[in-house]
């Protein structure tokens, strides 16, 4: 979980317990309490690689569910497979990442995603997760808060109006994120990115760096 996203996270805790705390008066004149109302969700900022271009304005892939309260728990990721079928094709590889980049849990190390997700990315791909990830301070609050997220409805596309080469595109993926606290829903917002993915001497394809999208 980045720190932008702990954040997210831990503000709408704090807000959600001072909504039920706040009071009116009841009709006996007792406290009445308001219910507190999940913040909408944010979607993820990319930043552009080192030398990179601006990719052209292009609609996202965007999650069939909008944010706001959840209406469940999603299964959790499976456990990464690094099949051949995978790697001949840049799209079910992007899909692949995304399933486990998404997914956090406080019970986890830290940045375990990016470990999990590092077996469909290249090295400077997962370095780059990497510098935007937890800091020990960001992953403390996680473990205390009992923080997770569980991700469903993941989705990639080769972005059409983005360059391309028979070893390089440009791809969309996307997640519907469902935030938890002690095992118990709270929050589902979208996670976007466009990623590059580039293809290896070995013949695999691997997602690198994320980029500007418009």
């Amino acid at each position: 979980m980045t720190r932008s996203a702990t954040m997210l996270i831990f503000v709408t805790l704090v807000v959600a317990a001072i909504s039920v705390g706040c009071s009116g008066p009841g009709s006996d004149g007792s406290p009445t309490a308001t219910p507190a109302t999940p913040d909408a969700g944010t979607t993820s900022a990319t930043v552009p690689a080192s030398g990179q271009f601006t990719l052209p304005t292009a609609a996202p892939v965007t999650p069939t569910s909008g944010a706001g309260a959840p209406s469940g728990i999603p299964a959790p990721a499976p456990a990464p497979e690094p099949t051949p079928a995978l790697y001949a094709d840049p799209v079910a590889v992007a899909r692949a990442w995304m399933g486990q980049f998404c997914e956090t849990s406080f019970e986890e190390p830290i940045n375990a995603n990016l470990t999990r997700a590092g077996v469909y990315a290249t090295g400077a791909g997962t370095a780059a997760d990497t510098e935007r990830g937890d800091t020990p301070d960001t992953y403390q609050q996680m473990r205390e808060q009992k923080l997770t997220t569980r991700c469903d409805q993941v989705e990639a596309q080769v972005n059409p109006d983005a360059p391309a080469t028979p070893d390089m595109v440009y791809v969309e993926v996307s997640a519907t994120s469902t935030q938890l606290a002690a095992g118990l829903p709270f929050q589902t917002s979208p996670v976007i990115s466009t990623r590059r993915v580039v293809r290896g001497g070995d013949g695999r394809w691997l997602v690198d760096v994320a980029v500007d999208a418009g």
